[in-house]
């Protein structure tokens, strides 16, 4: 029906409608569902999709005491089964325009389940509310109201609605641009929500201390942590109808509580409210008045929350956040609430975004399933071995929850332990649901907790979809309690350490500290009949990133016996593994020979030579099936992280798929665009680069005979490594004669000039400028024949008694430094490397992080500092060439992304110039017996010293006009070594274009090692 027509009825009866006879239920037949189909939502399901993945879900009635809402949305808008928005639907007679509990109840929903917006109609009016204001009880209607329209605007205003709430809005993602939840003003429903565990945490750790005084740490977190568990449980259960609303609210103290999770044990089954495994709680003694409080905090109206649309994942990664914290009691019964040390060396956790793990899951389990029977759906074995709170198991259940859906379907099975009819389409019943989460997932960690908290998550996420009537039918048709038992599937355990770890450190058989800290886990044992078959079909998950030092600070047990001769381990014998390095090894050595793995991992294991053994193991012994790229863009929020998601076969294959990406969205992420298929047989120990054809084939050209490599014919250094640049470095303020004036730390300093020389110190700079020093630099040492020699103690004290005096001041902190040398004195630089080689030689200097050629010629004879990390490198001739040839071609825009193709890369478009990639840069040869060559290099060389010239011009010239023909000339001058070295390479214009356009051209990111 048109939307004119839609009003015209309306107006037609509006006197009826408005009647309070006339009911939602009539209202949602007669104008609710017609004008949802006008905006192009499938509400009757003509396409005969899934009820997994109908667009359009719709819910009954349910009064609510105390609340003039009902307990559930009318409708829930949906795009491939994800939520998108929902819509209240009150009767006509209903002045929705001043009902503050409505519109609450609106926001609520949207709110808490972490969308935009949320719309309240009741036809006469149509109200959308901006979901991303965190909603309040005292808030009256007009809080967070984006738009109303009353219903004799809608023909005048329909685009207006479309572009908002249509289907087509949702589809192609212009409604989550509009109301970007990452951009709320308010706190988010996870923010929120974790700020109040938090606060119930604390409540909670304060009144187990107090009135248990025998109570340990250990003790007092496990407390804790199943109380909250379980209360949130059965709260979760109330708001889907399953369990008798306000059954928590009506508890008067702790006794009560014991006795309600009792029945609930009787009830639910799962372990989850056990007391056999944990007397403890049995024994304790909580405060009632603290109960009463956490309870009524998750009531309306204190409560701003609606946990019947809480999506379980965001729950997951909530507790995901707060099992990063744990409770530390200190003497005289104080406590206090911390992040764990290995979760405040890696900046805290951060889940990883539903986005990226639903991408993950489908590329890994996609293959899995496609062409697969029902029967061997059913047989999949899936596990993510560093679990943490069950995010990716909760994906993967739904992925195979569709999928079985679809089989059950395309094979006409008709059975109804499996699947029953209701208007919405066939379901799948709660016992099949149960038999995927008992039979396909897996799960193991680290941390008690976690495993605790995963159970918990999968546990709620199979009662997603039920009620009171469907969890009483199945206990009346099955006599079985509802949930299933998950200790057998998910369990605590280090899935990195084996029962060899007892050989390699008999100790641990008696302390028990190591023991509890290695946790040692046998895979044959845990899960037999699996690893009896060959192994897990699929591993998916985001292991730890932990680099060797952290792991050497906090489980040096650990890496001790990963580098061990006991260990399986290949990637761990090198300084610079990381510890998701560990987790690929041992996932793959888990997966059975047809099995898949999909991770997130930094990239930068890509093309550092840190990540040499992980590239070799997986290019031998495996296969890559597929990577997205993210670059610099950041996948986890207020994470500097650069990732990549890996998916890697068991089995050989021929091909692989790349993709580069830099906008998340799930049309991007899905999209064959800045996708290439790449040879897998080219891709081995050596750095992973990934270019288009046409680039590829461009620097191929360059191995020939005719070019030989930069690294070859020149030497490229690190700086000076002092170790304490800000005590020996220094900017001038003011000079003498004989000494330079500072100011360091709040006091004035004089040094002599004759122990120091000129340097660069946190200077930029771009291609062809002249650099002059900006600094000064104590340099304690004397040249001679080529050699550095450290100046003597009584040297530095009669000839240099202001440098020795300032250098004295600060002899504590110049001893902590690591110094080389076999019997270092406390004033020497930390590392000899580079003292004497850049003495009085003209060089190139370049800073390592760029966004373009960074490099200058050094006629000045200036000091610089750098490691392998920067900030500068140098290069010295060793070559018949001039130092102004190799400026040159270094300046050249292919050569360049010759650079950044093998290069490190970081936020802001920079990437890095260390050696491992300037190095192998193609140099021409020159044949000097050649004169059209000769004439070509002397042009490079004579251009490149007009470019200097000219660019020292510009700097200097304070005239407009003649500035910018400078300028003009600059840019022909450029141009003109552009096309003498394209000359040189034979680099056709076509070619140069192709290399400079190729959006494939980008770089693993991260830390360069």
């Amino acid at each position: 029906m048109h939307i004119s027509e839609l009003v015209d009825k309306y107006k037609a009866h509006r006197s009826t409608f408005l009647k309070p006879t006339y009911n939602e239920t009539q209202l949602r037949n007669d104008f609710i569902d017609p004008l949802l189909k006008s905006l192009g939502w499938d509400v009757d399901n003509t396409k005969g999709k899934t009820h997994i993945l109908r667009d359009v879900i719709q819910e009954e009635y349910i009064e609510i005491k105390d609340e003039e809402t009902k307990k559930n949305p009318d409708y829930t808008l949906r795009i491939n089964g994800t939520r998108k928005l929902f819509v209240e639907v009150k009767k006509p007679s209903f002045n929705i325009l001043k009902s503050a509990k409505a519109a609450f109840q609106t926001r609520r929903y949207g709110w808490s389940a972490n969308l935009g917006i949320s719309v309240l109609t009741n036809f006469e009016h149509l109200v959308i509310y901006d979901c991303r204001y965190t909603p309040d009880k005292s808030d009256n209607e007009h809080i967070a109201r984006y738009k109303v329209f009353s219903y004799e605007e809608y023909e005048e205003a329909f685009d207006e609605i479309k572009d908002i709430i249509s289907y087509e809005s949702a589809n192609s993602g212009a409604l989550d641009e509009m109301f970007d939840v990452n951009t709320r003003v308010g706190e988010t429903f996870d923010e929120y929500f974790l700020q109040q565990i938090e606060n119930w945490r604390e409540k909670l750790a304060k009144t187990a201390i107090k009135n248990n005084t025998e109570l340990g740490e250990e003790d007092v977190n496990f407390i804790v942590q199943r109380l909250l568990n379980r209360i949130i449980f059965l709260r979760v259960c109330e708001d889907r109808t399953i369990e008798k609303y306000e059954t928590i609210k009506s508890i008067k103290n702790y006794e009560e509580l014991k006795d309600l999770f009792q029945k609930s044990d009787r009830k639910f089954n799962s372990g989850l409210f056990d007391f056999i495994d944990d007397t403890l709680l049995l024994e304790v003694e909580i405060d009632s008045n603290v109960l009463i409080e956490i309870f009524s905090d998750l009531y309306f109206p204190q409560s701003p929350y609606d946990f019947s649309v809480v999506d379980p994942t965001i729950l997951s990664q909530i507790y995901e956040r707060f099992l990063g914290q744990e409770i530390i009691i200190e003497s005289g019964g104080t406590f206090h609430i911390t992040e764990s040390p290995e979760v405040a060396a890696s900046n805290g956790v951060v889940p990883t975004p539903k986005i990226i793990v639903e991408q993950i899951v489908k590329d890994t389990l996609t293959p899995l399933t496609e062409g697969k029977k029902f029967n061997e759906l059913c047989n999949l074995k899936i596990a993510d071995i560093c679990c943490g709170s069950g995010t990716f198991l909760i994906s993967s259940y739904d992925f195979l929850v569709e999928k079985v859906m679809e089989k059950i379907i395309e094979e006409n099975i008709d059975d109804s332990d499996l699947v029953y009819e209701t208007e919405e389409g066939l379901i799948l019943t709660l016992k099949a649901k149960r038999n995927i989460l008992e039979n396909n997932l897996f799960g193991v960690d680290v941390n008690p907790y976690a495993v605790e908290v995963a159970e918990f998550s999968l546990l709620l996420k199979l009662l997603e979809g039920e009620n009171e009537a469907s969890v009483n039918n199945f206990i009346h048709e099955h006599e079985d309690k509802i949930l299933p038992d998950l200790t057998s599937i998910i369990k605590c355990g280090n899935s990195l350490v084996d029962n060899k770890f007892f050989e390699f450190m008999p100790e641990s058989l008696e302390d028990d500290e190591i023991l509890f800290k290695a946790n040692p886990f046998e895979w044959e044992e845990e899960f037999p009949d699996i690893m009896a078959n060959g192994g897990f079909d699929a591993i998916i998950g985001n292991p730890p990133y932990v680099r060797i030092q952290n792991m050497k600070k906090y489980s040096p047990e650990e890496i001790e016996y990963y580098q061990s001769k006991d260990s399986e381990y290949t990637v761990a014998k090198k300084e610079t593994v990381d510890k998701y390095f560990l987790f690929i090894e041992r996932a793959l050595i888990l997966l059975n020979p047809t099995g898949l793995l999909g991770y997130i991992i930094p990239h930068k294991f890509f093309i550092t030579k840190g990540g040499k053994e992980l590239r070799k193991f997986i290019a031998e012994k495996h296969q890559i099936s597929k990577i997205i790229n993210f670059g610099v863009t950041q996948v986890f929020p207020g994470r500097a992280t650069y990732t990549a998601i890996l998916i890697i076969q068991a089995n050989k294959m021929a091909q692989f798929k790349y993709k580069k990406v830099s906008n998340i969205s799930a049309e991007t992420l899905d999209s064959e665009e800045n996708t290439c298929v790449y040879s897998s047989e080219k891709y081995n120990s050596d750095p992973w680069i990934f270019l288009s054809p046409e680039t590829e084939a461009v620097f191929t050209k360059f191995t020939e005979a005719q070019f030989e490599k930069l690294g070859e014919i020149t030497d490229i250094s690190v700086g000076l490594q002092t170790s304490a640049d800000k005590i020996y470095i220094f900017i001038p303020e003011n000079e003498t004669s004989d000494t330079y004036i500072f100011n360091y730390k709040g006091k004035r300093y004089e040094i002599e000039k004759s122990i120091c020389c000129p340097a660069i110190y946190d200077l930029s700079f771009g291609s062809f400028e002249s650099i002059q020093g900006n600094a000064q630099m104590i340099f304690p040492y004397e040249i001679r024949d080529e050699e550095a020699y450290l100046l003597e103690e009584e040297t530095l004290e009669n000839d240099y008694p202001l440098a020795w005096n300032y250098l004295n001041e600060f002899k504590e902190a110049l001893e902590k430094r690591s110094l080389q040398g076999r019997n270092p004195k406390w004033y020497q630089y930390g590392r000899s490397q580079s003292l004497s080689k850049f003495h009085d030689k003209e060089k190139l200097i370049w800073t390592v992080l760029a966004t373009k050629p960074p490099y200058v010629l050094d006629r000045n004879n200036l000091l610089f500092t750098g490691g392998g990390n920067g900030p500068y490198y140098g290069l010295i001739n060793q070559s018949i060439y001039s130092l102004h040839y190799f400026l040159g071609i270094l300046s050249h825009p292919v050569i360049e992304s010759m650079v950044k193709a093998r290069a490190s890369e970081f936020r802001g478009s920079y990437y890095s110039h260390g050696k491992q990639f300037i190095e192998k840069i193609p140099i021409r040869k020159i044949d000097f017996d050649d004169q059209d060559e000769v004439d070509k290099y002397n042009t490079v060389v004579t251009t490149v010293e007009k470019l200097i010239i000219t660019t020292d011009r510009i700097k200097s010239e304070s005239n407009g006009p003649r500035r910018r023909m400078l300028r003009r000339r600059l840019d022909a001058l450029s141009n003109q070594l552009i096309q003498v070295i394209n000359e040189l390479y034979n680099i056709s214009d076509e070619e140069y274009t192709t290399v400079l356009n190729d959006e494939m051209l980008t770089a693993a990111l991260g830390e360069e090692k």
